[in-house]
């Protein structure tokens, strides 16, 4: 069986060009996996292979969105891609947004499966989580190691037209389409599993998600 033909994007510090004085750079496209494509093309084995990597600076992106997309999308119609993932882009907000926004295009212009990753905070995973799929990673490239396999995995069984299941088990951030499906357990029981788990200290899996904040420290606030 034929390998899966995956087009990846990534921002100018990924491909290796520089930091923010860079993030102007133009949209181009390389043979083969680049930096974190690397990673992707041992998680995929002989399933898939990244033929193209596109590589555009955050701020060229954002600031020249049509024309990025149009000749980003352009070139991933050219590849003849079966899949297409951006990222990951962790906690960085503009390439957070890029690989949203180039996401939502190719799927929506050429109709073949797309798969990004980001911190839950990012800006991009609040503006794109309900469009796609968005697997939760790490808040900084540290996470590369843990991220590139739960997005491999994902994006084979998207690619394959694989039944996706909840996202506390896929590993994506909830908020795509919602399914309904029987547990093997009436809700009493689980509750009461649950309570017990927690008041022995143990793990445990909760159906309901708290909005968890973080304190924001007062230093400099006294001389205000």
């Amino acid at each position: 069986m034929s390998k899966l033909k995956v087009v990846h994007y990534i921002n100018q510090f990924y491909a290796g060009i520089g930091g923010e004085e860079f993030a102007d750079h133009k949209p181009e496209i390389r043979e083969g996996a680049v930096g974190p494509g690397l990673a992707f093309t041992a998680a995929f084995g002989d399933k898939a292979e990244i033929v193209k990597t596109l590589v555009c600076g955050d701020s060229y992106f954002n600031e020249n969105l049509a024309e990025a997309k149009k000749t980003l999308v352009d070139m991933v119609r050219d590849a003849g891609a079966d899949l297409f993932i951006a990222g990951p882009a962790f906690n960085a907000g503009r390439y957070g947004v890029a690989c949203g926004t180039i996401c939502e295009a190719v799927s929506s212009e050429l109709g073949i499966p797309v798969l990004t990753g980001m911190f839950e905070e990012n800006p991009g995973a609040e503006m794109f989580k309900t469009k796609m799929l968005i697997v939760a990673t790490g808040n900084s490239a540290a996470g590369m190691r843990t991220a590139v396999p739960k997005m491999a995995a994902l994006a084979l069984k998207l690619a394959k037209g694989e039944t996706i299941g909840a996202s506390i088990e896929e590993g994506y951030l909830p908020g795509a389409a919602r399914v309904n499906f029987f547990e093997k357990e009436r809700g009493s029981k689980r509750a009461v599993d649950m309570l017990l788990k927690k008041m022995a200290g143990k793990p445990f899996e909760t159906k309901m998600s708290i909005w968890q904040t973080r304190s924001v420290p007062l230093t400099g606030l006294q001389s205000l």
